[in-house]
């Protein structure tokens, strides 16, 4: 029979007690000691928050699941291989293709369907534009998600295409836009001129499952020709844009999963190369097509552009931030190895009376946790500080991000086990060292006992190569990431862009039907046009810059592809005017015309007659020979017509950012296009910014006060946005990257400051013989050069790997960067000059 020990309770109790006094000897001891106190906490402080910081965005951003029920069980479906007809966003299938794998599959026990839009939103005479989503009837079932408010959208509710005029809202939407009414329900929002009514509000905290995309409405998928004017697709296998994601049943796992959806989905595409839209397609391209394959991702997270973006900076930032609170600790434990050193004769009395080393050491150990405790909670004020400051360079999708800089429970955690790890990492090396005194000469002279200390001379003159290793990596990578910046500013996008200012809009939203929509757009152009001041201004369907994109298969005249090969040009929908307000030069034939609305007849919609095409095309295709008036045609198919007569070639300027290539490009005029929907103005005036953005506003509510316009920024400013990441790796790189190298600065100082004080009764004995000041720097100097090669040699090779780890972040730049040599030898010089400048006389006098 087990019994309870009768003296466990008092043990208990006395170790509290012990450990109560150790804290209270603790407070004294640091409050004895100001200074060292101050820089050892400013120096946590500052280590402990940048990785707070960094860790509070990288845990929101990637390792947060879903809002929702067992995140874990949710599964994302993609297809891997070539695509035969249109894509809409990425991780895409058609609709049909998502209503086989619902209702035949064996691997989940539930299905659902989404699409994200925005959409223009009126209620009570106001007008805006939203983040919004086309859900399935079982979306809100599958995701385990409840309202907080009415009722959820269900499988009713997404039965009848276009039979479903009804909507949910999010709750952080009904909270800031209807000021949380509870009347909300059974009220009418317009949206894209038609009527819904609102059904309910989801619970707080969730906003859908793409991050990045705070989505503020959701619809029925069976609204979707009422919610994309001119763009059905509900019964279209040959155009991609549902997400579809599973819920796994249990005990199946995401390979079983795949293994079982394989057959089916083979079974599904066998079928459709047998359909008409088929019937025009060479026979590699359907064997090519038939290779295809269904892969099954995790889906507790989502999906998220946002998140892919962002993967690898926050972990490259997260590593530089390490790399600062290493070199910290190593400067807290380098001091605290100098104050353990100048107590070594209290250690020594403390050793001789009996006092176990065990004990001794746990309380420095009390000393330094208390430290780190102190530099974890302004480092915690420091990281929400620096949060608000970088949550600007986020490159987010909606005006309501999901991520917050207010620290919750999962931050608070991490901050409080850094701080735990930090106290017992550098205080663990001075607290052995400093308990292993020579006993008998530390107590007959305590000056002697602190000279004598090489071990722990030796053990930080180590932590300071270290510092200088860490510090030149981080330096070098902060150089990397600078001129990898600058040489992408000085590239620029191939048009000028000065003066030149961008806003978008969508009459489609409006119930503006494609004629109207085109009048509406010629007459914004040619008021704004008619402006003093306003040299250009023309529509275009894709925002450069903006990491958009349209591609579309073409088939040209005259060029003979090779098997699988294929053209696949960037695409955009533009009007007269386009070129003239980009400054982009056209460099033979002619600009569009409004006239250019002759039409072609096509298998799935009309192509223009006439279209433009950018130098790289005409040199890919049409190689030393002039383009204008040879023909191309949409397809890639062997009987492809080509009826679209090439105009004019314009010079070659950047697409969806900087850092890509230039593209293949052809341009479409959308005076001929079957559907308008949102397109994005761009004005060039030698006027004040905020004059033309005002001016822009003025313009469009003239023509119609409903429509909402978004987006106004200069071309400067979108350029800038578009190196949103790359500005945020340069700016923090290079602030961690100086801070890193102001701490190895303050240890290596630290060192040799010590080192001299040790060595002055030799240095004195040299100058009293006759050694000259240059020889006594010399005598410093060569010890930091020895420590500065040794860290030197270490960062080196450590460099290289860096290179290669962060060599996507890069753009056309090597790794070299001398600065650190250089502060590092400037922090050894102090030391050294100050001991060239020791009295030889009180040196030789010196105990």
């Amino acid at each position: 029979m087990l019994t309870a020990n009768p003296v466990s309770g008092k043990e208990s109790k006395h170790e509290m007690g012990t450990l109560w006094n150790d804290l209270k000897f603790a407070i004294r001891t640091l409050r004895k000691s100001p200074v060292f106190t101050a820089v050892a906490v400013l120096s946590l402080a500052l280590g402990i928050g940048a990785n707070t910081a960094i860790f509070s965005f990288l845990d929101q951003i990637l390792l947060r699941l879903l809002p929702v029920k067992h995140p874990e069980q949710l599964a994302l479906l993609t297809i891997r291989g070539t695509e035969y007809g249109n894509n809409s966003g990425g991780n895409a299938m058609s609709y049909p293709l998502y209503k086989d794998f619902s209702e035949r599959n064996t691997a989940f026990s539930g299905m659902f369907g989404r699409f994200a839009f925005v959409m223009s939103v009126s209620s009570a005479s106001h007008t805006e534009r939203v983040e919004g989503e086309l859900v399935s009837g079982t979306y809100f079932p599958v995701l385990g998600v409840g309202a907080a408010l009415g009722r959820t959208i269900t499988p009713d509710d997404d039965r009848t295409p276009g039979g479903h005029p009804v909507a949910m809202l999010s709750y952080q939407y009904w909270k800031t836009r209807f000021n949380s009414d509870p009347g909300v329900i059974g009220r009418t929002l317009v949206i894209s001129a038609h009527s819904y009514t609102i059904i309910g509000v989801t619970q707080p905290g969730f906003t859908g499952v793409e991050l990045g995309r705070t989505i503020q409405v959701f619809v029925p998928m069976m609204m979707k020709a009422q919610i994309t004017p001119g763009w059905d697709a509900l019964n279209d296998r040959r155009w991609r844009w549902v997400n579809a994601f599973g819920r796994l049943k249990p005990g199946v796992s995401l390979e079983q999963a795949k293994a079982s959806l394989q057959p089916l989905y083979h079974s599904i595409i066998e079928m459709e190369v047998k359909d008409a839209a088929f019937r025009n397609a060479a026979p590699n391209v359907r064997a090519e097509f038939l290779r295809n394959t269904i892969d099954v991702l995790p889906g507790s997270q989502g999906r998220s552009f946002f998140r892919r973006t962002l993967t690898k900076p926050l972990w490259v930032l997260l590593a530089i931030t390490a790399g600062v609170l290493l070199i910290a600790c190593a400067n807290v434990a380098s001091l605290l190895i100098a104050k353990a050193t100048s107590r070594q004769r209290e250690i020594a009395i403390r050793l001789a009376i009996g006092a176990g080393r065990g004990r001794i050491i746990r309380q420095l150990l009390v000393e330094s946790l208390l430290l780190s405790l102190i530099g974890g909670v302004m480092g915690l004020l420091l990281a929400v500080w620096t949060d608000n400051l970088l949550l600007p360079f986020l490159p987010v999708e909606s005006p309501e991000l999901a991520v917050t800089t207010t620290p919750d429970v999962r931050v608070l955690l991490f901050a409080t086990a850094v701080a735990f790890l930090t106290g017992v990492i550098f205080g663990l090396a001075p607290a052995i060292q400093g308990t292993r005194p020579d006993l008998a000469p530390t107590l007959k002279d305590q000056v002697s006992g602190i000279l004598g200390g090489g071990a722990q001379v030796r053990f930080r003159k180590g932590l300071v190569a270290a510092q200088v290793m860490l510090s030149l990596l981080l330096l070098v990578g902060a150089g990397l990431f600078i001129r990898s910046l600058h040489n992408l500013r000085d590239l620029g996008p191939g048009f000028p862009t000065n003066s030149l200012l961008l806003f978008s809009l969508d009459p489609s939203l409006n119930g503006y039907d494609t004629d109207k929509a085109k009048i509406f757009y010629r007459s914004l152009t040619d008021e704004i046009k008619s402006v003093p001041g306003v040299q250009g201004a023309g529509v275009g369907a894709v925002r450069l810059l903006s990491d958009n994109e349209w591609d579309s298969a073409v088939k040209v005249e005259g060029y003979s592809f090779k098997p699988g090969e294929s053209a696949h040009p960037y695409m955009n929908m533009i009007g007269p005017g386009y070129f003239e307000a980009l400054g982009i030069p056209l460099l033979a034939g002619r600009d569009f015309r409004y006239s250019d609305t002759g039409t072609i007849p096509g298998p799935q919609f009309p192509s223009p007659r006439v279209v433009i095409i950018n130098e790289k095309f005409a040199k890919t295709y049409f190689s030393g020979q002039s383009p204008i008036g040879h023909r191309v045609g949409f397809g890639s198919d062997p009987d492809t017509k080509t009826e679209m007569e090439i105009i004019g070639v314009v010079k070659d300027t950047k697409y969806t950012n900087l850092r890509d290539e230039i593209p293949v490009q052809m341009f479409i005029p959308f005076m001929a296009s079957p559907a308008l929907n949102d397109m994005t103005v761009y004005v060039r005036a030698a006027l004040p910014g905020d004059q033309v953005l005002s001016l822009a506003r003025a313009k469009v509510q003239a023509l119609d006060a409903n429509i909402p316009i978004y987006g106004l920024r200069t071309v400067d400013e979108q350029v800038s946005a578009s190196l949103l990441v790359e500005r945020l790796i340069a700016s923090l790189s290079t602030v961690f990257g100086l801070l890193a190298t102001l701490l190895a600065t303050i240890g290596l100082y630290g060192v040799m400051a010590y080192t001299v004080t040790r060595r002055t009764r030799e240095i004195g004995v040299r100058m009293a013989l006759g050694a000259f000041q240059g020889d006594v720097i010399w005598l410093v100097m060569r010890e930091v050069l020895i420590l500065v090669a040794i860290g030197i040699a270490a960062g080196v090779g450590a460099s290289i790997a860096l290179t290669r780890l962060v060599e996507a972040q890069l753009f056309g730049i090597t790794a070299h960067d001398p600065g650190t040599i250089v502060l590092a030898c400037l922090a050894g010089l102090i030391p050294a000059l100050r001991a060239s400048r020791i009295d030889a006389m009180e040196a030789l006098r010196y105990e």
